[in-house]
């Protein structure tokens, strides 16, 4: 009983110990939050001051410069350039958004941003006030989104002057954006900070949540005038619930609390730091590291007294032997990592090796490089070709390895790869000595953490043996061709001259026979004249022949006749109809022409195998220096897709005769959309030797 008696006034006293303690600490820490908060929000209604004045007196310095008054004055390339390299060179070394010059109308004329897509350069912002203030002599500062970019910044403006006593000639403007006065602000959660214009709405806070709300209720007629000014972006500028209580107090919509202080930032007529601090927090920063303190305090005490010696005894030899077992626990855990450590860092040579023993053993040019192109690695190979040390050409860029041609080319290509952020593959060429090697290159961005592409890499394959190859398969191939139109016009002209005339001095004969035979024997003189009908036939098949193998028309009148020709005499075979025409189709080359002819000739012929048209139509025509042939039936179609290198259409053969005569050859088809054929063929190679 006794126990249980001093266990109950034990507990009582160190309750009312505890709340007394707990009440005093509450108030204490009041007091230095208010302390504190108040120098918080001086101190960050400074900054906010000291960062808009700064900026402003940069924006005074880039209106001063000549190259700004210069492209006012005589606006024109070299100008523009002059202006567009020092507003780059500000928005850089300030951390900018964007630095651009505005003319008397109030249009950019020249901008940092000038290559992006949301580019101020011809905007006319006439109607904002920072250019109404600045044009008339005076200085502005002025926080808004952009109309623009829809981005929210600082812009300062400041007047550009011609002659000394004479009005302004433009306006120079500095973007920076609010992020960067956001910085300033404390991240922490308990602290609200709000920078707000005059009628209340908040431009810049530490909570997303608060941005373009307004501190107080906006009448209809404020809303109006804030959508006016489009200073804020498109609305709604809602209200976000804050009333302000008596004793610098205020209370959102949920009911929470906080100590509320407001100040003016000086020169800014009406705009203000709100700093707003939860009292809610400040209560619990005390609250909730007692509790977790008193109450296995009170606990342990009810606990000791109530137990005997033995238990106590028990638990205390419990505690040695989970002590123990956790050492125990603890020493195997960290001979686990120390072991798995080992492992990790023997894969990590052993990978590092490897990856070190392809790069040096590689045929190809592998090599490293910076945003601005500066080498930051190449491997034995590339140190191979060209004659450089790695270390000495890192840091160097390829104008200081390779002659300017070459360099510039390179330059180039890395540059597409950076601004496209995608791989590249192109063929290259590398000086070697005094005989230039082609090389097949890939290049793609390295990116960081961030994802943004800090570095390229480049592979660079020597296929200078495969060039030289395909260029003696391409000759093989034209060599081919060529000897097969020989031979079609050898056969041709032996089926015409030789063979034609057999016929027709037989068919003389035949009709000699069967006149003579006309009174003694009819029935011979009827088969004398079928001989004769069997020989006309057999005549105008040995002609068609020979004319198909290598049409007269071609050679004596021209790509244009023999096509229109061939296309008669295909409609009259297969009974489609055909629809031809030419525009302003010049005299082109023999090798040009038969090609042409023969793509033309595969092309119908797959037309009247495989398409199951009813029309076809063949449009040859010189336009925008080229030779244009177009091959178009209504026919069933096929799915590109499925066709192949063998397709088994001609495609190899007519796709072999374009690229040997300089040009490109493309299909384009659909299931159920018919097929078109299109073959462009460069005109100053169409034109290489007269037809």
């Amino acid at each position: 009983m006794i126990l249980v008696v001093l266990s109950f006034l034990s507990f009582l006293s160190v309750s009312i110990a505890g709340y007394v303690y707990f009440r005093s600490l509450e108030n204490s820490a009041f007091r230095e939050a208010e302390k504190d908060s108040a120098l918080q929000a001086e101190r960050i209604r400074n900054g906010v001051s000291s960062f808009l004045a700064e900026n402003l007196k940069t924006a005074h310095a880039l209106a001063g410069l000549r190259e700004m008054r210069d492209v006012l004055a005589h606006p024109g390339e070299s100008s523009l350039s002059r202006a567009d390299r020092i507003l780059d060179h500000f928005r850089e070394a300030l951390g900018a958004d964007v630095c651009y010059l505005m003319n008397l109308d109030g249009t950019t004329v020249a901008s940092s941003n000038r290559d992006a897509p949301d580019s101020f350069v011809g905007n006319n912002f006439a109607f904002r006030p920072y250019w109404k203030q600045a044009i008339r002599g005076i200085p502005a500062t002025y926080m808004a989104q952009g109309v623009t970019s829809n981005v929210r910044g600082v812009y300062f403006s400041h007047p550009v002057y011609g002659d000394a006593g004479k009005p302004p000639v433009g306006v120079a403007v500095i973007k920076v954006s609010v992020a960067r006065v956001e910085q300033e602000f404390p991240q922490t959660g308990d602290k609200i900070v709000l920078l707000a214009d005059p009628k209340g709405i908040v431009f810049a806070s530490n909570r997303k949540e608060w941005l373009y709300r307004s501190v107080q209720s906006l009448t209809q007629e404020d809303v109006e005038e804030v959508a006016r000014s489009q200073q804020f972006g498109p609305g709604p500028w809602e209200w976000s619930g804050l009333s302000i209580l008596d004793g610098g107090a205020a209370r959102d919509g949920k009911g929470k609390e906080y100590r509320f202080y407001r100040l003016e930032v000086p020169s800014y007529a009406g705009w203000s730091v709100v700093y707003l601090r939860d009292l809610r927090a400040v209560s619990r920063r005390i609250s909730d590291p007692l509790v977790r303190v008193a109450g296995p305090i009170i606990l342990a005490l009810c606990f000791l007294i109530g137990l005997s010696v033995f238990f106590l005894y028990r638990r205390a030899s419990d505690d040695i032997v989970r002590r123990r077992a956790a050492e125990e626990a603890l020493r195997e855990a960290q001979e686990k990592l120390v072991r798995h450590s080992g492992e990790l860092e023997r894969q990590v040579k052993e990978r590092t090796r490897r990856f070190t023993s392809i790069l040096r053993h590689t045929p190809a040019v592998v090599y490293v490089k910076d945003r601005e192109g500066r080498y930051a690695y190449v491997n034995p190979r590339f140190t191979e070709l060209f004659g450089v040390r790695n270390a000495a050409v890192r840091g160097k860029t390829d104008f200081d390895v390779f002659p300017y041609e070459f360099a510039h080319a390179f330059r180039e290509n890395d540059r597409a790869v950076l601004s496209g952020r995608t791989p590249l593959q192109v063929e290259e060429t590398f000086p070697h000595g005094g005989d230039p090697r082609v090389y097949l290159s890939t290049r793609f961005p390295i990116y960081d953490e961030e994802k943004e592409a800090t570095a390229l890499c480049g592979i660079s394959i020597d296929i200078s043996g495969i060039k030289k190859a395909e260029d003696q398969l391409r000759r093989l191939s034209d060599g081919i061709i060529a000897g097969q139109e020989q031979e079609r016009a050898a056969v041709a002209r032996e089926l015409h001259d030789e063979f034609g005339q057999v016929l027709t001095a037989l068919g003389l004969d035949a009709a000699w026979l069967r006149d003579r035979l006309k009174e003694n024997d009819p029935a011979a003189s009827r088969q004398a004249q079928a001989m004769c009908g069997l020989i006309d036939k057999a005549i105008d098949e040995v002609r068609g022949i020979a004319t198909r193998l290598r049409p007269g028309a071609l050679d004596h009148l021209g790509l244009v006749d023999a096509v229109e020709w061939y296309l008669r005499d295909f409609e009259k075979r297969t009974k489609l109809r055909c629809d031809y025409r030419n525009d302003r189709v010049p005299r082109i080359s023999d090798k040009v022409a038969t090609a042409v002819y023969r793509i033309t000739q595969e092309s119908l012929t797959n037309v009247a195998r495989h398409s199951g048209a009813s029309r076809v139509d063949v449009f040859l025509r010189a336009d925008d220096g080229a030779l244009l042939l177009t091959v178009e039936d209504d026919g069933r179609g096929f799915d590109p897709d499925r066709l192949g290198e063998s397709g088994g259409l001609g495609v190899i053969g007519m796709r072999e005769r374009a690229s040997l005569i300089g040009g490109t050859l493309s299909i384009g088809s659909r299931p159920g959309g018919g097929v078109r054929i299109d073959l462009n063929v460069p005109l100053d190679v169409a034109q290489g030797e007269p037809a």
